[in-house]
């Protein structure tokens, strides 16, 4: 309204409404009480009822309006001087801002829903109106206007007239004016109500019906002013009978007022003083004046008056109270149903371990008892931001789940609810804020209004509950904010019971974590000793086979001496080296295991000479032929010509010799390939300097071995029966060949794998530096 307008423009358009309404209302009450332009009270006067009602919703300071209309009236008059007219000015001014004031003193809300504000404005209305009636009747006195008998008529008639204007106009005009209740507003949304909602329609037939009834019972009350008319029509009836029925019919529309107030609310009732005091007067003025006296007109509107003031008063109050037991009514149902709310969200808190759900469910069913377009609640992290973790939202706004604010604010929020616990903003737009987040934050999701509670851990701030409203402004009631704060106490202790929750699955599951990493670490000990009895055993087994294999040998040696019949059985200086060599061979292996299981091994004395190793290989293999042959090994030699001295220990030299090809023998079946490669190679010493080496490759097309086994055949002794159920021994043999060649300071080494052969080789140094030294630790 009054766009366009600059805010002083505005300020007198609202004046000149004031005051046009005042001149024309004026003009119009003079003309009903066929007054004419003589100056004269009138029992029926609107200006005052509609002045009053005017300066209520424009504003007090509009009160400029009603000197200026009341003087223009008063100068339309006959015989009414500027003096004149400007004290009949300053009576109603006096009248119209001492009720504002009053009524503005006691807390009075225009919407009339209340009893105290219909017995203000009855009461209050009177009192003013009385000064009015003073003023107004000092001023005809001093005018010549009002004889001295007149005077106590005169102040009557003033005050009735004006009293009754406030009790019929301001309330109408207050109530269709200042009311916000919507309504169809156009035909096509009509039309569209009525083809929609069933209840619309059998409330436009309802209305019509009382509409109907009012208008004919009004009728009948306006006729019932002449006991000789009805509806227009003479009548002839006794005088007895005119005085039965007068009043009966005067008071024939008040059970439909009775109605307004009980089925048509406000509204209704007001519309319906309006309509019944302009029937009731366009009937007193059409009266014809012969039939009614010389002063019929004035009585009959004093009686009219009377009528309207006492039915008026009647069904604003009734309304009022309607009004109040619905109000408290739709309390107690608020109330009501915010203890069912909070009592449903405190059981699913109480059954609920899912933090989640009753976060999202918690908003969802906020938002819905407040009617409001957002609900969300925001949680803060160990840095200081916050994060949006239940939400609900109407379809027409954004939704906000999931976001994170671009820098920490904790700070400010905290700082914010440090002044006050609930931050309540009616009206985004005149709330001045600093902050660029905020501001930020508003304009993005079109927030209006809001309301945040916050939420507290230990005592401290958690996070926080928010309510918008992004449809337009709103006052946020008590009840609303009680509603919240009693809430924010569940959802902190559903947070609580969330985080005792989780720390108790948390050591729930790091128990089972512990219960099953000591239930592994058992097995693997169970594993592990179940391993280690069967290393036992097959230890047992391997130790038995590598020391039974020589002493069998001895054994047949000596059965053989044994059952020859001579006393004196002589032996061959070869069969005593052969024994001999077997016993070294077993004393050895024995050695050897000896050295691994103690802490410091044992020195191995060498014994080092020039060696020929060509013809140590030719011996070695001389002395194998029978086990070559009867393996039926295929045998190729690569050595080199001129191949210089080594300087060696020639014993255990052989030894490695013959364990090697012996091994190769024992694993793998008859018909093998064997060869054996000599050659020279060139290697570097720690000083960078290159020296010779002899290198000899024993290489068969047997089975061959994994690289796992391969890994471990020369770093201790080891259970061929680990690898080969079919294997026995400790392989006690390629241990004692490491330490032999090893300690000639050479290499040894095997290339092997599964089903394609194995390769033996080891290196021996050419010349050795300091040859001196005889011994050597390995």
């Amino acid at each position: 309204m009054f766009l366009g307008l600059t805010q002083l423009g505005r300020y007198w358009l609202k004046v000149a409404v004031i005051a046009l309404a005042y001149f024309l209302s004026a003009k119009f009450a003079f003309a009903i009480a066929q007054l004419g332009s003589r100056a004269a009270a009138s029992v029926l006067y609107p200006p005052i009822g509609i002045s009053l009602a005017g300066v209520l919703l424009f504003g007090r300071n509009t009160w400029v309006g009603v000197p200026l209309g009341a003087i223009l009236f008063a100068r339309s008059l006959a015989n009414v001087t500027w003096l004149t007219a400007f004290g009949a000015a300053f009576g109603n001014t006096i009248e119209i801002v001492s009720a504002s004031l009053l009524l503005q003193q006691i807390g009075f809300q225009p919407s009339l829903r209340r009893i105290r504000d219909v017995l203000a404005l009855v009461g209050l209305g009177a009192v003013a109106t009385s000064l009015n009636a003073v003023i107004s009747t000092v001023n005809g006195v001093l005018a010549g206007l009002v004889s001295p008998d007149q005077i106590v008529s005169h102040s009557l008639v003033i005050w009735l007239g004006d009293w009754v204007s406030i009790l019929v106009l301001t309330p109408a005009l207050l109530v269709w004016l200042g009311s916000a209740e919507p309504m169809p507003n156009s035909l096509a949304a009509l039309k569209k109500a009525w083809k929609a909602r069933p209840a619309f329609r059998r409330r436009i037939r309802e209305i019509t019906l009382w509409l109907g009834l009012l208008l004919i019972c009004s009728a009948i009350s306006a006729g019932s002013n002449s006991p000789t008319t009805l509806l227009g029509h003479s009548l002839t009836v006794s005088p007895e009978l005119a005085g039965i029925a007068r009043p009966l019919l005067q008071y024939l529309p008040f059970p439909f007022m009775v109605w307004a107030a009980l089925r048509l609310g406000l509204r209704g009732t007001v519309f319906s003083a309006v309509l019944l005091s302009l029937i009731v007067i366009w009937g007193v003025a059409h009266h014809p004046r012969s039939s009614l006296g010389e002063n019929d007109v004035q009585q009959a509107l004093f009686q009219l008056q009377t009528f309207l003031g006492v039915m008026t008063i009647t069904a604003l109050v009734l309304v009022a109270a309607i009004a109040e037991r619905s109000a408290v009514e739709a309390e107690l149902l608020r109330r009501i149903q915010r203890d069912q709310l909070l009592a449903e969200i405190t059981l699913r808190v109480r059954r609920s371990l899912d933090v989640t759900e009753v976060l999202n469910t918690t908003v969802a069913e906020v938002r819905q008892f407040l009617s409001a377009d957002r609900c969300h609640i925001a949680l803060f992290d160990s840095q200081g931001y916050s994060e949006i973790v239940a939400e609900s939202v109407s379809s027409k706004w954004r939704s906000t789940i999931g976001e994170r604010s671009p820098f920490p604010i904790f700070n400010d929020i905290a700082e914010i609810f440090r002044h006050k616990s609930i931050w309540v903003t009616p009206d985004v737009a005149q709330l001045k804020q600093n902050n660029k987040f905020f501001n930020s934050y508003y304009e993005t999701h079109q927030i209006k209004a809001s309301l945040s509670l916050p939420i507290l851990q230990d005592g401290k701030l958690f996070g926080a509950l928010n309510v918008h409203q992004c449809s337009g402004a709103r006052q946020w009631q008590a009840f609303e904010i009680e509603l919240l704060d009693r809430l924010v106490t569940q959802i902190e202790l559903a947070l609580q019971q969330g985080r005792l929750y989780q720390q108790i699955q948390n050591f729930a599951n790091n128990l089972e974590y512990q219960v099953q990493e000591r239930t592994l670490q058992l097995q693997h000990q169970m594993g592990e000793l179940e391993s280690i009895n069967a290393v036992k055993d097959t230890l047992l087994h391997a130790v038995a086979h590598d020391l039974r294999t020589p002493m069998m040998g001895m054994k047949m040696v000596l059965q053989r001496l044994k059952d020859k019949p001579d006393v004196h059985v002589s032996v061959s200086k070869n069969t005593v080296d052969l024994m001999v060599e077997s016993t070294d061979r077993q004393l050895s292996l024995i050695q050897s295991l000896l050295e691994d299981a103690a802490t410091e091994p044992e020195p191995l004395i060498l014994d080092y000479q020039a060696v020929n190793f060509v013809d140590l290989v030719q011996t070695t293999l001389s002395a194998l032929e029978p086990q070559l042959a009867e393996n039926q090994v295929v045998l190729t030699q690569a050595v080199l010509p001129d191949l210089p001295a080594l300087s060696a220990d020639p014993v255990h030299i052989k030894r490695v010799l013959e364990y090697l090809i012996i091994n190769a023998l024992n694993h793998n079946r008859p018909g093998i390939k064997l060869t054996i490669d000599i050659s020279v190679i060139e290697t570097s010493h720690h000083s960078m300097l290159q020296y010779p080496m002899l290198r000899c490759a024993i290489a068969d097309n047997g089975v061959g071995m994994a690289q796992e086994q391969c890994d471990r055949v020369f770093k201790k002794p080891y259970l061929r029966g680990s690898y080969n159920r079919h294997r026995t021994g400790l392989g006690l043999g390629l241990f004692l060949c490491s330490q032999i060649v090893t300690a000639h300071r050479g290499n040894i080494g095997i290339i092997s794998e599964p089903h394609a052969g194995t390769e033996v080789w080891f290196t021996l140094p050419l010349c050795l530096p300091q040859l001196r030294h005889r011994s050597s630790r390995c």
